[in-house]
């Protein structure tokens, strides 16, 4: 048995492939261990920051800075709350930090926010603001294709030239083409979902029968254009992907690709083929279970 990840532990981990002992494990679950926003090992703090990471020492200047996010513009490091990144795109703060949760890049922390592992990678970095913390962006992050991406899905702002409202226009193109399968999603799901298989209109009602909020077919929170087969804001954010078509080669160059791309990315990856897709009720729980997401 592996040791427990948690800073100072010395216990094994309570089954193999997890990372906590029982207690540790518990306690991951009841928000008292969280994984240090800087050095990203699990620890027992207070904060999101580790006891060696949240040495004034040790600490970075934007952590130790005393603004908050009720005074965005004092930052003259040119680090974006999430009040600047919401006046750049024309949104609210609130409406900007829920979009920055659902792409997996910060999550909600002791009344405020704090970056994720992804949101870290791209340069995101805690505050302590006068009430709660808040996190900060360098600007690259407002070229950021999937943000942008997502800025436009929330708005529901639809482009259009008075010069030919008056008579229809032709569907926009699919700028995902590339990135679905060569066949139409005509398969009804209880939610309302159109998917393409059998396979996928199980897991799509076992998510939907379990409470379990899901998006199909969601761009990943990535640079490439690349299309999951499921995604749960819930556990960090955690995506889903069924191969269901190993023995077509393209297929599997497309699969081996997709792995690559959650692996580069560090993305959290449930896998599932047929042999799982018939006893979802004894496999999908487990893998849940591994990203903190219980189901009924």
């Amino acid at each position: 048995m592996d040791g427990c990840q948690v800073d100072g532990c010395t216990k094994t981990v309570s089954k193999a492939g997890h990372p906590f002992c029982r207690d540790h494990w518990k306690a991951e679950r009841d928000g008292t261990v969280k994984q240090c926003t800087a050095c990203q090992r699990w620890h027992e703090n207070a904060g999101p920051l580790c006891r060696a990471c949240g040495e004034p020492s040790a600490r970075s200047p934007v952590g130790s800075a005393a603004d908050d996010d009720e005074s965005p513009d004092s930052d003259p490091r040119g680090l974006l709350s999430s009040t600047r990144i919401g006046k750049h795109f024309g949104l609210s703060n609130i409406k900007t930090n829920l979009i920055l949760a659902e792409l997996g890049w910060i999550e909600k922390y002791a009344n405020g926010w704090a970056p994720t592992e992804r949101g870290t990678a791209l340069g995101a970095n805690v505050k302590s603001g006068k009430n709660a913390p808040f996190v900060v962006w360098p600007e690259s992050i407002l070229k950021n294709i999937a943000l942008r991406d997502s800025v436009t899905e929330q708005s529901a702002e639809v482009e259009s030239s008075p010069a030919v409202s008056a008579r229809p226009s032709a569907p926009p193109a699919d700028k995902y083409a590339d990135c679905r399968p060569p066949f139409p999603a005509t398969l009804r799901t209880q939610d309302g979902h159109m998917v393409r298989s059998r396979a996928e209109v199980l897991i799509d009602n076992w998510l939907y029968m379990q409470g379990i909020v899901h998006a199909y077919e969601r761009r990943l929170p990535i640079e490439e254009n690349c299309l999951c087969d499921f995604y749960l804001p819930a556990g960090k954010g955690v995506y889903i992907e069924y191969w269901g078509r190993d023995f077509d080669p393209k297929y599997r160059e497309r699969k081996a690709v997709k792995q690559a791309i959650y692996a580069k990315y560090k993305l959290r990856l449930i896998e599932l083929g047929d042999a799982e897709i018939e006893r979802l009720d004894d496999v999908l729980p487990r893998m849940l279970l591994r990203f903190g997401i219980e189901s009924a």
